[in-house]
């Protein structure tokens, strides 16, 4: 077998070889520079520092969120509680408010009706839900009138 440079495909092949080789040889001359580069000391410090003040931002921001957090917390169970009062004052108010449209339903001359039936103030301030001042108060300003 004899070698041409004629033969276009024997002629590509050693072109192939001749770059690879040079391929190779620029990479074990740029691993050897690497290896003799030396990283600075002070750029470890400068980075060690960096590293130092991360932590300490990261430290003072996991604090503030803390603290956020917290407050946020105390707001909502604040909230709540008047809420529940909100609550409360509202049951309060419509039992009130049914008390007094009962109480409406009663007049002057129904509480004297129960008067001289034999009630005294105090079951008659049940029965209608008339405070039972008001109800000494009609029972006095009827008997004056009738008297």
């Amino acid at each position: 077998m004899s070698f041409t440079l004629s033969d276009p495909t024997r002629l590509l092949l050693l072109a192939q070889l001749v770059i690879q080789v040079i391929l190779v040889a620029f990479v074990v001359f740029l691993l050897v520079l690497e290896k003799r580069r030396k990283i600075r000391p002070d750029a470890l410090e400068e980075l060690r520092s960096v590293v130092e003040q991360t932590r300490n931002l990261s430290d003072t921001f996991h604090g503030q969120m803390q603290q956020k957090i917290d407050l946020v917390g105390k707001v909502l169970g604040d909230l709540d509680a008047k809420i529940r009062n909100a609550e409360l004052l509202m049951k309060g108010l419509e039992e009130t408010s049914l008390k007094v449209k009962q109480a409406r339903q009663f007049s002057a001359g129904d509480v004297q009706k129960l008067h001289t039936g034999g009630f005294d103030a105090v079951e008659i301030a049940q029965i209608t839900g008339i405070p039972v001042g008001e109800i000494q108060l009609m029972i006095k300003v009827a008997s004056k009138n009738t008297a």
